[in-house]
């Protein structure tokens, strides 16, 4: 004899009755431990006390050489009262330190009749932990400057070939990111036209002032 199956029909109740969670087996969860939450001083954290130290390790890349990139802060002002309106001019530099990671390695460039033309992303990683989220929003620029002003990102080599290295100019593509748990900031960059030349000057000079 051959059984057959035969489903059984749903009862009119099982299609309209809401589907509840399974309870947690478990007597006591994470919210009801109260060995278990946040931080109580999250500012005297043994991650947040070590930066200084992670500061210091890294220093050392940059003391044997193994940095050649340095990362530097730029604002310019424009003498017409908004950006691209009269004469450029530097207001500050700001040094990202200890030296972050830099690599060009992921740029791409193609040639052209004016020479090589770079362009890409790249990521900056090992940026100090010691800046706060305030800092690095104000040294990357991404809180809104004032209409005459400009910000923008700087990459140049130190003097190991001269003392005249080529500058690169970058804008933030993303949101910087704190690993605490690897003690830096990474933010991506993208590569933005126009650099500096070798001795710092201005490249443009922008419509003529009303």
């Amino acid at each position: 004899m051959v059984s057959r199956f035969i489903p059984k029909t749903a009862s009119p109740a099982s299609t309209t009755d809401p589907v509840l969670p399974a309870e947690n087996p478990r007597v006591i969860t994470p919210n009801d431990d109260s060995r278990i939450g946040p931080s109580p001083r999250p500012e005297e954290s043994l991650a947040n006390c070590l930066g200084a130290v992670a500061d210091d390790l890294r220093q050392l890349y940059t003391d044997f050489g193994l940095r050649p990139y340095r990362l530097f802060s730029i604002v310019t002002a424009w003498s017409g009262g908004e950006h691209g309106r009269g004469e450029e001019r530097l207001v500050s530099e700001t040094e990202l330190l200890p030296t972050p990671r830099v690599s060009l390695a992921s740029l791409r460039g193609s040639l052209s009749d004016g020479g090589l033309r770079e362009r890409g992303n790249l990521r900056v990683d090992q940026i100090s932990p010691r800046y706060t989220e305030e800092d690095i929003y104000a040294i990357f620029h991404l809180h809104p400057l004032p209409p005459q002003f400009t910000g923008w990102l700087e990459v140049r080599e130190d003097a190991r070939d001269g003392a005249y290295p080529p500058r690169r100019r970058f804008t933030v593509a993303g949101v910087p990111a704190r690993s605490a748990d690897q003690f830096w900031w990474e933010v991506d960059l993208v590569q933005q036209d126009p650099a500096r030349n070798r001795l710092g000057q201005l490249n443009r000079t922008g419509d003529p002032a009303p």
